[in-house]
């Protein structure tokens, strides 16, 4: 009796094909929670219009690396840079502080680096809005981020954001600006 061989067949998949398949089932997706508008209602227009640039982050990157990849990166070609670096590579609390110093130097300069851990889990109502696999820095115009949040202010958008969530998210953001 022959034994057939089943070959196994593994798609090979990257960090950033993860990314871009969470963005295209989930982050683009009309949500009741957000009024029936997607997670992000301006990314898929980001994506088709390609305007996001990937970076994955080898073994040896730290937050050198991370501030010259922004540091070099054209604002003006793509509008959002999305760099992504395996989910033990730093600790949450390693991603936040590095967050907060990019933001200290780059926020003057109308840039702002939003992030993203596997272990900081963040919601609005019942809807979990981390990717959960990678660690993401996120990093676009502040102008144009807060131009785009404004224009959500005045519909359904962020009716279920609790205060507090809505704080941390915005409130950041314009306390910097404001300083300037």
């Amino acid at each position: 009796m022959k034994k057939r061989l089943k070959k196994k067949i593994t798609k090979t998949t990257t960090p950033t094909k993860t990314i871009l398949k969470w963005i295209r089932e989930f982050v683009t997706k009309p949500n009741p929670v957000f009024g029936n508008l997607p997670p992000c209602p301006f990314a898929q227009k980001a994506i088709i219009d390609n305007k996001v640039e990937f970076v994955e982050l080898n073994s040896m990157a730290d937050w050198r690396t991370i501030y010259g990849i922004i540091w070099n990166f054209d604002f003006e070609k793509k509008d959002v840079l999305c760099i992504i670096a395996e989910p033990t590579h730093f600790t949450a609390q390693q991603t936040v502080s590095m967050a907060e110093w990019l933001n200290e130097r780059f926020m003057p300069q109308d840039i702002v680096v939003l992030e993203d851990h596997p272990k900081i889990n963040e919601y609005v109502k019942e809807v979990k809005l981390n990717n959960g696999h990678y660690i993401l820095f996120l990093v676009q115009n502040l102008s144009k981020l807060n131009n785009f949040s404004k224009m959500l202010e005045s519909g359904p958008y962020y009716k279920n954001w609790s205060k507090s969530y809505l704080s941390e998210v915005k409130g950041f953001r314009e306390k910097k600006k404001s300083q300037e």
